[in-house]
């Protein structure tokens, strides 16, 4: 028996000594490819799409249960929650096939509320699609807010919230369609929660 099974790991040894790693799955050759043409299609070079992939890398560690779709995009619930990064040499966040708009301008998706890193809609983007109450730190977004975009359907509100460390408390609510470019100073970098209509 023991010299079946000394058999046995030498040959899956010689087996992965000969073939290599386990050969990708089609859901990793795809990303694979997506990656690759979004690269092409944004006029990424390697150094870039390597950094990127670093950001994306350190944030699905943060946030575990995510995917990434795209050069610069992870997804979380099915696609329900979105972050996007910012691409080289831009300080707004977006997908590559969505169009390059006018710097300050919100860029949220119909049907969806947006948070942005910095002011004027710049930096990292956050955004849900469902109803859910969101403890941001879950996304390593906590005190990281300076602007937002809420374009739901017309007349749905969303809620944000401080921790204070004993409760959760308001610090402004908007009503779709509504947007800030700056949240204030008295509000800058202190959301920790959101409740999405």
């Amino acid at each position: 028996m023991r010299t079946r099974t000394k058999l046995g790991v030498t040959l899956a040894a010689c087996a992965v000594a000969t073939l290599g790693t386990v050969a990708p799955t089609s859901a990793s050759t795809e990303l694979e490819r997506t990656i690759a043409t979004q690269a092409r299609e944004a006029g990424l070079s390697k150094s870039e799409v390597a950094g990127l992939q670093r950001q994306i890398d350190e944030q699905m560690a943060r946030t575990p249960g995510g995917k990434q779709i795209g050069v610069n995009q992870i997804a979380w619930r099915g696609g329900k929650a979105v972050m996007t990064l910012p691409l080289p040499g831009e300080a707004q966040a977006r997908a590559v096939n969505e169009p390059l708009g006018t710097l300050g301008t919100p860029n949220c998706s119909y049907l969806w509320t947006c948070l942005y890193e910095h002011s004027n809609y710049d930096g990292r983007r956050l955004t849900w699609s469902d109803c859910n109450f969101e403890n941001l730190a879950n996304w390593g977004f906590n005190d990281k807010t300076s602007s937002w975009h809420n374009n739901q359907s017309r007349g749905t509100k969303s809620y944000v919230y401080n921790w204070t460390g004993s409760s959760w408390a308001l610090l402004w609510s908007s009503t779709a369609p509504s947007a800030s470019s700056y949240v204030g100073s008295a509000n800058n970098d202190r959301a920790d929660g959101i409740r999405v209509c």
